[in-house]
């Protein structure tokens, strides 16, 4: 089945930034002229720039149309990645990529059976990662899973990328569809092996993101905890202040 067009427009635009035919600060076709290349509504177009926008590759003023941006690499966080997927069907945005160190079995340490809620030595699945922004290591990640988990979804423990990411695929194979989820942020200095994955000189600091995701029944899905190197981070939280 062929993609919707304002996809297809999206995917041509998406392309030709990720082999360099655009560039950062490079103009893209105005909506007029997409209009008439894909021979198109305007609303069509605009939804096209809109998903493009959304994954941050390009931004857009007024009386000078959108331009591609230029971008500080940062690692997302597992529920933001989870989010891309759900939207586009692809766990990582244009110029990232993943890979995969180990898939394999483990015994459960003390915080990963307290995440999971199972008994410590308990076997789980843990996948190993590195995730790059073109050829920059921005961030290295563990994820863990029950062996229920497993048993619905064999390809955890293949080691390949799972192009909708580990939980929307978990989500697809065993019907248990992530219901809220808990970040733990924390600071502290990287250790010898993430200096070496992170391709960071030492000592560096390094966030590191311990994430939970549970079903509609509270049982948990998948622990996560991610590092990222100094300058390769955000966190951003809004709240009301006059209560």
């Amino acid at each position: 089945m062929a993609l919707p067009k304002y996809e297809q427009i999206a995917a041509d635009i998406r392309g030709r930034i990720v082999r360099g035919e655009l560039k950062p600060g490079d103009t893209v076709e105005s909506e007029r002229e997409l209009q008439d290349r894909w021979s198109v509504a305007r609303a069509t177009v605009v939804r096209a720039l809109d998903v493009l926008r959304r994954e941050d590759l390009i931004e857009t003023k007024q009386g000078t149309g959108s331009t591609v941006k230029v971008r500080i690499p940062l690692a997302r966080t597992a529920g933001e990645r989870y989010d891309t997927s759900v939207k586009t069907g692809f766990i990582y945005t244009a110029g990232e990529h993943a890979d995969i160190l180990s898939a394999e079995w483990v015994p459960a340490s003390e915080d990963v059976a307290s995440a999971l809620g199972v008994e410590p030595g308990a076997e789980v699945v843990r996948r190993h990662r590195v995730t790059y922004e073109g050829e920059r290591p921005i961030a290295t990640s563990y994820s863990y899973f029950t062996a229920e988990v497993a048993a619905a979804a064999p390809r955890l423990l293949q080691r390949e990328r799972i192009r909708q990411g580990t939980t929307r695929y978990v989500e697809m194979e065993a019907g248990r569809k992530p219901h809220t989820g808990r970040d733990v942020w924390t600071a502290r200095l990287a250790t010898e092996e993430e200096l070496r994955l992170l391709q960071l000189d030492g000592p560096q600091a390094v966030s590191e993101t311990r994430h939970i995701a549970y079903d509609a029944e509270g049982k948990p899905l998948t622990y996560e905890v991610g590092i990222n190197p100094a300058g390769h981070w955000a966190r951003t939280t809004e709240y009301q202040m006059n209560v």
